[in-house]
C-alpha cells in the first residue's frame, strides 16, 4: 500500500467491481477518460476485473484509491504497458466519486504512484494522453509539475459531433524528483 496524507493506494480487489462498473458506464467520465463508449455489462466488467487481478505479466499495475477519512473507495489509478527495458509506462486514473472530485486527490494519487514508479520500479518516463478539452486534467498535470508536451494527435477523438485533440504528456524521473 502507498499511504499519503488523505488517500491510500492499495491493490484493486474484487469488492471494487460494483463502483467501478458504475463509473465505467458513466458517459461523462467516459468522455473525460476516453473510455470505451459502449455499455458494459457486469459480466464484461467481471471479466475485466478477473484479467486485471490475475495479470502475472508485471506490465500492468492497478491501485484502488481509498479516502483515509471515510475509508471509501473513490477511484482507480494505473500503470499500463510497463516496459522495464526502456523504463516507460502509460498511466491513467479516475476519481469516480463525484463528491470526492476537486479535493486534491487527483494530484495526491498520481504523486504517490509516480514516486513508486520512479523510486521502486526504477522507471524513467511515464506518459499519458489527456483529451485537450479536459481542463481539470491539464491543470492537474501542471500542479504535479514538470510534464512535457511531446506532441498532439490532432482531431483524434470524436465526441458530441466534433473531433478533439489528444495531448501527449510525459514526465521524466529527474523532472519529477526536482518538482518534489
Amino acid at each position: 500500500m502507498l499511504i499519503g496524507k488523505n488517500i491510500i493506494l492499495r491493490p484493486l480487489k474484487m469488492g471494487d467491481i460494483e463502483k467501478t462498473h458504475e463509473w465505467r458506464n458513466n458517459l461523462e467520465l467516459i468522455k473525460l477518460t476516453q473510455g470505451v463508449r459502449f455499455p458494459k455489462t457486469l459480466e464484461i466488467d467481471k471479466e475485466w476485473f478477473d484479467n486485471a487481478l490475475n495479470d502475472k505479466s508485471n506490465r500492468n499495475i492497478y491501485f484502488g484509491i481509498d479516502e483515509i477519512e471515510s475509508n471509501d473507495f473513490i477511484g482507480i489509478i494505473q500503470l499500463n504497458n510497463i516496459d522495464y527495458i526502456s523504463g516507460t509506462a502509460i498511466w491513467g486514473f479516475i476519481i469516480g466519486e463525484k463528491s470526492k472530485q476537486g479535493k486534491g486527490y487527483s494530484v495526491e494519487a498520481p504523486t504517490l504512484m509516480f514516486d513508486y514508479a520512479f523510486n521502486y520500479l526504477n522507471l524513467r518516463k511515464i506518459f499519458g494522453y489527456p483529451i485537450a478539452f479536459n481542463i481539470s486534467t491539464i491543470r492537474m498535470h501542471e500542479k504535479i509539475g514538470n510534464f512535457k508536451e511531446e506532441g498532439r494527435l490532432m482531431q483524434h477523438v470524436f465526441y458530441n459531433g466534433e473531433y478533439h485533440d489528444i495531448i501527449i504528456l510525459s514526465l521524466f524521473k529527474e523532472d519529477f524528483l526536482k518538482a518534489q
